[in-house]
């Protein structure tokens, strides 16, 4: 019976999932979530309830409208099937066998997430109303300290009556007001450094709430985390373009400094370097290496052949989730 709940909550998953789908396209196109119905995009037919069923439509229909043949955007079926995994393993990990108020505020939170990850890479854009929305849940959920992670209690006195507030919910204000500064004045550097805007608003607005809701010092967590996720991702876009627009002092560089960094972290790990001498004539071409592509870097981004745009919001929220399931 246990795993029979795991599976009903991958089913409602699916189902909030199809949903979100909704709130997507209809938050970036500015129409109400409610009516009109649901409808094809592209002969606007009203759908029946047999058209909307989560995954096993779009299955059956063979990704094409039933009504004009148009073809469906996987985004449906994709959506659908990572906020029911999303959501089984959030009851999995936080409610086994349990209902409660936590679970609940875990899984709105995960929904937001996701909605937040599909507008962005869909349309580079993120709504300020979702946001705020997991702001506010994030300073809910540590001012009653639903988690019960943290029950310290602090005491103090204001106009002569005592104030009890959990220190959870401490963290949470430190983590949206430092969330938001940090991701900010990194955007401001960038933007110093490049003349260009390098990250949007957005981005300082869900590290915000992620603070809020997850506590500053796990907001730092998820800062750390998503630099290398998106600089992972990155990385081969960036390469690919250099190459196809024959930057090749910059293409080169890049490539030759990662192989560098490889093979010294490989060198340190299995202790090749028996001389302290030899490991900082490394370090030292290392940061030689590292030096010059910074400069051929920044003189393709005042040209502006460098510019690819790569959302960061789903690395910060991928960070969110290592931290919900793994810290």
């Amino acid at each position: 019976m246990e795993w029979f709940w795991v599976l009903y909550a991958l089913i409602v998953g699916l189902c909030v999932g199809s949903f979100l789908n909704v709130v997507v396209l209809r938050g970036l196109s500015g129409e109400s979530i409610v009516l009109p119905p649901s409808h094809c995009t592209s002969c606007n037919h009203k759908l029946a309830w047999y058209d909307n069923i989560p995954l096993f439509s779009y299955l059956m229909l063979r990704g094409k409208c039933r009504y004009c043949g148009a073809k469906i955007s996987p985004q449906y079926p994709v959506v659908e099937f990572v906020t029911g995994v999303i959501f089984a393993a959030i009851y999995y990990k936080y409610s086994f066998a349990t209902i409660n108020l936590n679970l609940f505020f875990l899984l709105a939170a995960a929904s937001l997430c996701i909605v937040m990850t599909v507008t962005d890479i869909k349309e580079k854009v993120i709504l300020d109303l979702h946001a705020y929305i997991l702001m506010g849940l994030g300073i809910v959920y540590n001012m009653f300290n639903i988690a019960g992670v943290n029950n310290t209690k602090l005491m103090f006195w204001l106009y002569g009556h005592k104030i009890v507030i959990y220190q959870a919910f401490i963290y949470s204000i430190l983590g949206l007001i430092g969330g938001y500064a940090v991701m900010a004045g990194i955007a401001a550097i960038a933007k110093l450094i490049t003349k260009r805007d390098c990250f949007g608003e957005g981005d300082a607005y869900i590290l915000g709430a992620l603070g809020a809701f997850f506590g500053i010092s796990n907001a730092i967590v998820i800062l750390f985390l998503s630099i290398f996720v998106w600089g992972g991702c990155s990385i081969p876009v960036f390469l690919y373009k250099w190459f196809k627009n024959k930057e090749y002092k910059l293409f080169y560089g890049v490539l030759l400094f990662i192989v560098m960094v490889v093979l010294f972290l490989t060198g340190e790990f299995f202790d090749v370097f028996d001389s302290e001498v030899f490991q900082w004539f490394a370090l030292l071409l290392l940061a030689s290496i590292g030096f010059y592509c910074c400069r051929q870097l920044l003189a393709s981004i005042k040209h502006g052949s460098a510019l690819t745009v790569i959302p960061y919001g789903p690395a910060l929220i991928f960070g969110a989730f290592v931290v919900m399931f793994v810290l």
